[in-house]
This record gives structure tokens, sequence and C-alpha cells, in this order.
């Protein structure tokens, strides 16, 4: 088995150059790329963690699949990409050769641990795949989904046993006793109940409703005398397993308790919680003997390692390596993301700038590696996400727009070098063709031109209010005409509406839409103007900008369309949708070219490299993809 991963990951490392993890050596954008793309940035958003029974090695659950670690290093080894959405779950047989992966579509599939080959998949579940657990004999694989039901199945013929019914709402997790007789199952939102089944009969033994929240995770000790629980309410509850009676209640995190787990010897019992804390109780007293204080934001899962001496545990964003002795962290593994939505390519097109929950994001287009983080002291971008992002025609400055602020960072230096207060929830921000000024959205339908040297705020550009019920008009999208004469700007109240930068004047108020207007984009030349709408419309309208005429539309049959971008000749209208996929158009007969599938989640940003040989795509999988434009091998 080690021969086989290490084999693997020396291929690749000879034959790749080396990319983006901080903590890593190895070039993992290379791997399991679908038809087209050449390259990924950021392994996804990460859900779950176990170890390999040998402790050699932990496998992450994430948003594009599993990703196979070495435990020592942190180096990926391996990436397990049969899945087309999300892994919400992962479990290992008792005797390390199984590892099954529940998905985000009700799929759960079983891998060989040794070759990492697919070798079953179960699709009983119709929604979400939240947990998994083998039972001690390694036969049976027991699963709950958002479905509200728990199966329990063959793993070596794959036929479902049972089906236990007794939730009524959403069930979070699921574990068996260390004898193998008892199954447990915690409701989460419309159930809040934990259960405990029979499993030999699939007879329901005791339903716990007092003293009890919505249940995220559930472990026994090993002694099956205790069953532990993390709850929304922000504790940790550990119950008699016999007789479903609360022992204790642990209090001391401030936010979900998501992950809760005992020690081999049963001494000790750690929880994580979505405040970003891990605490180490005694669960005989109920108190707290260690504080481990690393990650900054949700801790998802924390898992002994076989020998009990270390931990792992994934936040939001990153992995921690830890040793339970000193409490310490160990190693720090990066290169995951909760979310990716805009994207820019700087005028050289050396460099990628990409926008999260964390701040804005600069890459190095050939060596692909991680280059800057930019962020402010001024807000918290941990919890709220970058909407917008864009280079500087000099290509020295790079923008930011967050939670109603408009930051400015040095792109060499990384230097914050001023901030505007927008006002609106959602801002967005262009820089003019020339890089004079910059443009960004504020309350009411406004938008606001800034000096660029200067700062200071020239007259606001003021949109009309349409006809339509809205609880509050806001402008959704921005974008420069070639020339920088004109600006377009998407609204909520469905309308596009086009200013004269040099007088303020409103020119153009173009009505068709039926839904927010999401996105808008001037064509290379100037002559047209695209703008998408939402889910209540699904179309892409092309407009001329200056007599306001609708000269073709665009329609979607059943996805939500979000981003536009033209390419620089003109030729080809790329869009994005709700359903993971990047649409190539042809702008002058409207069809469609090309579809680009390899995202698991809705992708928020678009951009093309200057010299439009490469198409670049971000998601909120949390990852980036280069599309090659250059080759006709894409999926249709």
């Amino acid at each position: 088995m080690k021969m086989t991963y290490f084999s693997t990951f020396f291929f690749l490392v000879v034959v790749c150059v080396l990319l983006l993890s901080d903590a890593s050596t190895e070039d993992s954008t290379q791997w399991k790329l679908p038809k087209g793309a050449i390259a990924r940035f950021g392994k996804g958003a990460i859900y779950d963690v176990q170890y390999f029974r040998d402790g050699s090695r932990f496998a992450v659950a994430s948003s594009i699949g599993v990703w196979i670690h070495d435990a020592q290093t942190g180096d990926a080894l391996d990436l397990l990409a049969k899945h087309k959405s999300r892994i919400f779950s992962i479990a290992f047989t008792p005797d390390g050769n199984t590892l099954a992966s529940g998905d985000s579509n009700g799929r759960i599939f079983l891998w060989d641990t040794h070759t990492g080959q697919h070798k079953r998949t179960f699709t009983e579940h119709t929604k979400g795949v939240t947990s998994l657990a083998f039972s001690p004999d390694g036969e049976t694989l027991a699963s709950v989904s958002y479905d509200t039901t728990v199966c329990l199945w063959d793993v070596k013929s794959g036929e479902l046993i049972k089906t236990l019914i007794g939730h009524t709402g959403y069930i979070h997790c699921v574990t068996f006793s260390p004898d193998g007789k008892t199954l447990a199952s915690g409701g989460g939102a419309m159930d809040e109940k934990l259960l405990l089944w029979n499993v030999h009969t699939g007879e329901l033994l005791r339903t716990v409703t007092e003293d009890i929240d919505m249940i995220n995770s559930l472990a026994y000790s090993p002694d099956g005398k205790m069953l532990a629980s993390g709850s929304d309410d922000e504790t940790v509850r550990v119950w008699d397993a016999h007789t479903g009676k609360l022992r204790r209640t642990l209090r001391g995190h401030t936010w979900f308790v998501q992950s809760v787990a005992f020690s081999n010897n049963g001494q000790i019992l750690v929880s994580g919680s979505a405040d970003g804390s891990i605490f180490m109780w005694d669960p005989q007293t109920g108190e707290l003997m260690n504080a481990l204080i690393g990650h900054s934001y949700k801790v998802f899962s924390v898992v002994y390692s076989p020998d009990g001496e270390n931990l792992v545990s994934v936040g939001r964003d990153e992995i921690h390596l830890w040793s339970v002795q000193t409490g310490k962290s160990l190693k720090i593994l990066r290169g995951y993301r909760n979310f990716t939505g805009p994207v820019a390519y700087s005028p050289d097109g050396t460099q990628l700038a990409t926008g999260d929950s964390d701040g804005v994001y600069i890459w190095d287009v050939h060596s692909r590696k991680h280059s800057q983080t930019f962020t402010s002291d001024v807000t918290n971008h941990r919890h709220y996400k970058i909407t917008s992002v864009a280079f500087a025609p000099n290509a020295i400055t790079v923008v930011g727009g967050n939670r109603g602020r408009v930051y400015l960072w040095d792109a060499r230096t990384g230097l914050h070098l001023k901030s505007w207060r927008a006002g609106n929830p959602r801002t967005y921000a262009k820089y003019s063709p020339n890089g004079s000024t910059l443009a960004f959205s504020s309350r009411n339908n406004t938008i606001f031109l800034a000096d660029f040297k200067t700062g200071k705020i020239k007259k606001p550009l003021v949109g009309r209010i349409a006809e339509v019920k809205v609880a509050r008009v806001e402008v959704t999208s921005i974008a420069y005409s070639p020339d920088g004469n004109l600006l377009a700007g998407g609204s909520s109240d469905n309308t596009v509406q086009i200013w004269n930068t040099q007088t303020g004047q409103l020119v153009q108020t173009l009505s068709g839409h039926t839904d927010h207007v999401y996105s808008v984009a001037f064509s290379p030349e100037g002559k047209t103007i695209a703008s998408s709408s939402g889910i209540n419309d699904r179309t892409i309208r092309l407009w001329d900008p200056h007599t306001g005429q609708l000269l073709r539309t665009i329609t979607s049959d059943t996805r939500r369309i979000y981003v536009l971008a033209f390419s620089p000749d003109g030729k080809t209208l790329a869009s994005t949708y709700s359903n993971a996929t990047v649409g190539l158009w042809d702008p002058h007969t409207g069809e469609l070219l090309k579809t680009l599938a390899g995202h698991t989640l809705s992708v928020g940003g678009i951009a093309y490299s200057p010299d439009g040989r490469t198409l670049v795509s971000s998601s909120h999988d949390g990852t980036v993809l280069l599309w090659d434009l250059t080759t006709s091998v894409f999926s249709e």
C-alpha cells in the first residue's frame, strides 16, 4: 500500500511543476483534471477527515474528491475524484482495506485503499449523505442522509440490508457501538432526536428528546459505556450509552459543536467547534483539560490517530496536525478553500486574483503558486465574501470589494493603500480603461466614481428605479466601455442602466429582463453590451448600448446564468451557470459552441487571458480551473 502511493507521488514530483499548497511539494494542480482543463488552483472545500488504520496517511473529504495526505509530512499523495459532487463524509473499514465516501447527491462509493480503485456504488439515498460508519467487524456500512433515512448495507455484496425509519428531519451523524450491537443516529434540523437501534433486528430501542438540540456529531467511548454528542447549542453532552440518560453537559464553546471523539483509552473527549476552538475534556468529571488554539474559524472534524499520539482537525480552509501530549500544532496544511467567487487576470496575463471569504489571493499563472494574500484590518473578511476583484491597467494595484467597502492594495508589496466606504452589502468595483478612475457600487442604485490618485469621490451616478417591487434596489454588476466613456450597471430592478462617465448623465435604461440582472459586459469594440439574469429569467440579452435596441436573446432552459465575459477578439461570449458549468456562445448567432464541465458547485467568476488562449473559472467549490481554449477537447 505504501509503495503504491509512493510511486505515484514520486512520478508526479518528477514530471510536474511545483505548486499551490504552502506546506506541500507536489503539483496537485495537474491531478484528475476535467477534459480541456490545464490546471487547478485550490484543493476545494473540506468537510471531513479520517486516518488510515495504519496511521501513515489520512483522507480528506472535499468538494472535488477525496485527497490522501501523508500523515507525517502533510504532502498530498493522491486524489480520488470519481464523485462529481461534494463529499460530505468518509469512513474506513476496521481492517483499513476499504474507504467509503458519501456525496451531496446521495451516492456512496467504496474504494480499495491499496490501489485507489473504485469498487462499488450505493445509490439508495435521494439526498446528500451526511455521515458514514462501518460496523466493528467491517461487514456492515451505516449511512444517513438529508432524506431522513438510516440505511444498513452489506459491504461485500453491496445489497441494502435494512432501512431504519424513525427520524422526521435531517440526520447529521451515525455511529456503531464498540460491540456492534447498537447503532446511534443524531437528528439535525426539524428532528433534534438521538435514536438508538438494534443493528440485527432494526428495532428502535430508545428515543431521546429531552435536554437535546440539533446533533452534529456522535462518538462512543471505547468501553461502550458512554455516548458523546456535539450540538448546535454550543454544548457537548455525555450520555449513558445503555439507558440514554444524560450524565453531564460540557460547556465552553461559543458556537456550534461540530465534532466529538474519544481517545483510544477513553480518558479524553475532544470536541471541535464552529468558533474555531478544540477542547479536550475529562468525560468522567467534565473538567476542561486543554484547549488547542490554531484554527481561526469553523472546525468541522477532529480525529485521533490510531496510536493516539496525534490529532488531525479540518477547519474551513486548513488542516492542523496536533500533538496530543503537548497540545501544540505540528503542521498546518493550506490550499483548501471554502469559497472562491470573483476572478481577474492581470493585464499582462501573468497573475490571477481571486476573492473568497478571507480576502483577495494572488496566483502566479506560470508557476501556479499562491504568491500573496490581501486582507484588511478594517473589516473581518472571514464572515463576508469578497464580491469583486480587479487589476489596475498598469498591473500595480488590485482592488477588492466586500461588505460595503472597497479596498486598494499595492500588488507588488501587499501594502493596503486606501479604502472607500460604499455602504452596499455587496460591493462591485472596476477600474476605468486608462486606470485613472475607480467605479464602485453603493446604496440605492448608485455608482460612485473615485479619482484613483487622490481618492476623491466625483459626482455619483444615480440610476432610475424601475417599477419592480423589490425590497431594495441595488447595483449588481458594473462594466466600462472600452473607451471609458460609458459605464453600465446591472440592477436588482431587472434593468441595465448606462451613464456617460464625463457628464454623469444617465443615457440609457435597458428593460426586458424579468429578474435581477447578475452581470453586464461590453464587447471589445464597444458596440454591444451583454447582460444576464436570474432564475425567473435565465436569459442572456445583447443590446446596442448607444440606441438601447435589443439585438438578440439567448435562453437557458434550466440553468441560472451568473457572470459574463467577452473574449478579447469578441467572437465568443462566456457565461457561468448554477449547475457548475461554463458556456461558450457565439454572440452574433446565439449558438452554444462549447460547455466546460469540471466544477462541482456554481461558477461565480470567469475571465479571459489577455491573449484569449486561456479561460479561468472560479467556483463556490473552492477551486479555480484554467481551460485551454486552443484545443477541441471539451465536454459537450
